[in-house]
């Protein structure tokens, strides 16, 4: 061992000693502050639960007391995005109507529409779940008949795709369009933060914050930070150590998910497969794991990361047939199979979900990212691991799905 690697060998030892004493203090004032306790984990945490409290917050006349603060900052919002804002954060605030689940002509159904006599303002809320095919066309077409001014508003951290927003789409209803990011969203509900005088809505709003930058923003969070960063700027050695671990962490992660890897495929190597690990570097997004199902390849069981480092992963069966009876039949036999879990069809999937967790104890977190927590989890065995719960999901396709579906 060289000194360098001497040196990063004492800050990972500094570094652990300071975790384990952070981890017992946390544990001494628990009773006092809760530290780790989230409202929203034990509040509906869905897509529509998420329009529900938007729509609560934008709502001036809402038992939130706070008036038009948060429409307000929304409002903001559009204007730094380049664009006028149909709705004026004038006198006629109050007169603002915030409805959501808006089903318009065709069916469909938009999250969030906004209504007063100056425009409107539709949302189109997208913080894990896939576009549907001509999804923002479809509103903007609808607004654009309304006859007065309309924004349509993409809450997504992606631009929309061609999927939903094709490019033949009229400029004059693509000029309506704008995306915010739910990077921008969380910025815009703690400056309000800053200004709520009720301490129940103040205690909701932190909340909402910090799963939109967890679970959607796929941010980790660690508090006492500024003592980590004084061990790590200790001397020019413990700066020169930490950055070569950083340097090192996409080898470690890509090891330990490698493992995992190999460890099912011994759980299952009596079974007629294997699980395969895809040849994507991680820094892009689509990392995934998967089964092939069907013998021409088409059909996999697959866990995917719908963005880079290793965030939102969802599962599903991946590969989809052109007769809409025979993904209609898959979906089924899926969702028998999990019935708890709110799985759907895609442009390429005939069932994903969100919904990781065979049993619903979500012991397979959304985000796995700089997470350190998540990653030393990836080696544990137990009845509660990630790998148990990999574990499950696999045998119930295999005992479970007629594979004449897939064929």
């Amino acid at each position: 061992m060289n000194a360098i690697q001497q040196h990063a060998a004492a800050l990972l030892d500094s570094v652990a000693r300071w975790n384990e004493v952070t981890t017992l203090a946390k544990l001494r004032y628990q009773a006092e502050l809760a530290p780790d306790f989230s409202l929203m984990d034990w509040l509906k945490n869905d897509e529509l639960a998420l329009s529900r409290y938007l729509r609560f917050l934008l709502s001036p006349d809402e038992t939130h007391g706070q008036s038009a603060l948060f429409l307000k900052g929304f409002l903001s919002l559009i204007e730094k995005s380049g664009h006028d804002s149909p709705i004026t954060t004038g006198g006629s605030h109050h007169k603002v109507r915030v409805d959501y689940e808006v089903t318009i002509d065709n069916g469909r159904k938009i999250d969030l529409l906004l209504t007063s006599s100056e425009g409107v303002i539709a949302i189109e809320n997208k913080p894990w779940a896939a576009d549907q095919e001509n999804q923002l066309r479809d509103y903007a077409l609808w607004l654009n008949k309304r006859e007065r001014p309309w924004k349509l508003i993409y809450l997504c951290n992606n631009e929309p795709g061609e999927w939903t927003l094709p490019d033949n789409t009229p400029e004059a209803l693509k000029q309506n369009i704008l995306t915010i990011s739910w990077y921008e969203v969380a910025e815009w509900l703690s400056e309000c933060l800053l200004r709520v005088r009720a301490g129940v809505v103040r205690i909701f709003v932190e909340s909402l914050i910090k799963y939109i930058n967890q679970s959607i923003n796929g941010e980790f969070i660690m508090d006492n930070s500024r003592e980590l960063s004084e061990i790590i700027r200790k001397d020019s050695h413990s700066i020169e150590s930490a950055f070569m671990i950083f340097n090192q962490m996409n080898e470690v992660r890509s090891d330990l998910i490698n493992e995992l890897i190999s460890d099912l495929n011994k759980r299952f190597i009596d079974f007629p497969f294997a699980v395969e690990m895809s040849d994507v570097d991680p820094s892009s997004r689509w990392v995934s794991f998967c089964i092939p199902l069907s013998p021409d390849g088409v059909y996999s069981l697959c866990w995917e990361f719908d963005r880079t480092n290793y965030n939102d992963l969802y599962f599903g069966i991946s590969g989809i047939s052109q007769e809409k009876e025979q993904v209609a039949k898959i979906g089924a036999a899926i969702s028998d199979i999990f019935p708890h879990m709110q799985g759907k069809p895609s442009k390429q999937w005939s069932w994903w979900s969100w919904d990781l967790d065979p049993q619903g104890k979500n012991r397979i977190p959304q985000n796995w990212g700089n997470d350190g927590a998540v990653w030393a989890k990836l080696g544990e065995r137990d009845e509660d691991s990630i790998f148990a719960a990999l574990c499950e999901v696999i045998l119930a396709i295999h005992e479970k799905l007629d594979m004449n579906l897939l064929r």
